[in-house]
């Protein structure tokens, strides 16, 4: 398991993240006015988000599994 990395490594893959995560719900329940996502866009949200968080668990040192 590589060590957390810096404060400043840290913060930018929380905010790639939460950019990610929003990203995903919208694309779950799009917001008013919005057409539905497709299924291509949806496989694309999650993968994203998938790899943003797994950024998030190396920034801060965390360990994936259980």
């Amino acid at each position: 398991m590589p060590a957390p990395s810096n404060p400043e490594s840290r913060a930018l893959a929380k905010l790639a993240w939460e950019a990610a995560w929003e990203r995903l719900g919208n694309a779950l329940q799009p917001p008013a006015g919005y057409p539905p996502a497709t299924p291509e866009q949806l496989a694309e949200c999650f993968e994203v988000a998938q790899a943003r968080l797994d950024e998030v668990r190396a920034a801060f040192g965390v360990r994936q599994g259980r």
